[in-house]
């Protein structure tokens, strides 16, 4: 070789290993994205968002290992809402004037959608981990606002489809928890799918969180000339655990069926010896038929060395998942650009399982939900299902019902 080539190699070498010196320093000189959590880490709603908050994480440290978003850092700021509507709309605020790039806001319409409110004011995408109301959205708080989860009225959609179909379910009583919009929602979406499939409606019933038992309403379900095949209830926590024990113990062994709100072994020693309770959920944490599921609770152990307690969890790490897929395809983090892009999912393939957003629903209506029912005092997945029945803007916004 001479030494002319040898030179000429030499200073092309350097020339190289300059320029990816300098594309290195370029990506690290780079302005990290923000991402705003007005988390409700306190109060009774940290039980549905302290593990999606921990998944959520555990998706973004998953992205700056890759290499980032458009390669740029994520960066993160977490403000507690305590589980109070006031304190949400004050860590938007603040989260704001931070200069977040999008927000994740508690799960649930009512606790989330002042914080959403203060995101979509200020042009900033707001996703929530886990609100069931189709107004945490564009019928709702606004066009810049997600959520990660499925419509209340599928999951009691999915129940009296499944309860008639593979149940075998003829007559159903409602027990409807009107503490909250999402459970309100999950009974109207029941009623409507059991109509459709034409089941007798046995009878229906009211309670909420403050009541300090649900006496009444049992011995009305008792005094029913003929029990009906299955109870659906509604309900949430902590009420509706309180319902489910008071039920068993009255005698009543009849199925009951429920929505996502009473998903999660955490709740079940108390009730003991618990049979015949079936709800529609987002994962199994012990053992999900599908892989990509089980590959995120794995990665949740590892990171947080304990298995997540609640099938809620996924949503925090999809949520954070489907705005940085939205980022990707948009090239951009400008929140209408971004939306665009959201807009246009149908059945993107996202963890939780097939994504569709329109321009008029910004929550899931048709994503297929895990049967589970509980057996030896856990919750065991039963099959994958689909519902047939795909609820309207007016079934979505309860109007005129």
């Amino acid at each position: 070789m001479t030494p002319k080539l040898v030179n000429y190699l030499s200073l092309s070498a350097g020339c190289l290993s300059l320029a990816l010196l300098v594309s290195t320093a370029s990506a690290q000189d780079k302005e990290p994205l923000k991402i705003g959590f007005a988390a409700a880490l306190s109060g009774w709603m940290a039980a549905y968002d302290e593990e999606p908050h921990r998944a959520a994480v555990l998706k973004i440290e998953e992205i700056n290992k890759a290499g980032g978003l458009l390669g740029r850092q994520i960066e993160y700021k977490v403000i507690d809402t305590k589980t109070d509507q006031t304190l949400a709309t004050s860590a938007a605020n603040s989260l704001v004037d931070w200069g977040a790039n999008m927000m994740i806001v508690p799960p649930d319409y009512d606790y989330g959608s002042p914080a959403a409110l203060v995101a979509q004011n200020a042009g900033l995408i707001a996703i929530s981990t886990g609100a069931s109301d189709p107004k945490m959205g564009v019928q709702g708080v606004g066009p810049l606002v997600f959520t990660a989860h499925t419509a209340g009225q599928v999951a009691g959609i999915v129940m009296a489809e499944y309860g008639h179909e593979k149940l075998g379910a003829k007559s159903a009583y409602i027990l409807e928890d009107v503490s909250m919009e999402a459970t309100k929602s999950s009974c109207a979406g029941f009623t409507a799918a059991w109509n459709k499939v034409g089941g007798e409606l046995a009878g229906r019933d009211t309670f909420q969180r403050d009541d300090p038992s649900i006496a009444a309403q049992i011995t009305r379900i008792k005094a029913l000339s003929k029990a009906p095949d299955v109870i659906f209830m509604c309900s949430s926590m902590p009420e509706g655990p309180a319902a489910v024990r008071q039920i068993r113990a009255s005698g009543i062994e009849t199925v009951i069926l429920s929505d996502t709100g009473m998903s999660g072994n955490f709740w079940l020693n108390s009730v003991p010896g618990l049979k015949d309770f079936y709800v529609p959920t987002l994962m199994s944490i012990t053992g999900d038929p599908r892989p990509e599921v089980n590959k995120f609770v794995e990665a949740y152990k590892a990171r947080w060395n304990a298995l997540p307690t609640t099938e809620f969890s996924v949503l925090g790490y999809c949520a954070i998942e489907q705005w940085s897929r939205a980022v990707e395809k948009a090239q951009s983090v400008d929140s209408k650009a971004v939306v665009d892009v959201m807009n246009s999912f149908k059945d993107e393939p996202i963890t939780c399982g097939p994504t569709t957003y329109t321009d008029q629903v910004h929550i899931q209506v048709s994503r297929p939900q895990l049967i589970m029912k509980v057996v030896d005092g856990a919750f065991q997945p039963v099959e994958m299902y689909r519902n047939n029945f795909v609820p309207d803007l007016k079934l979505l916004l309860r109007s005129g019902l």
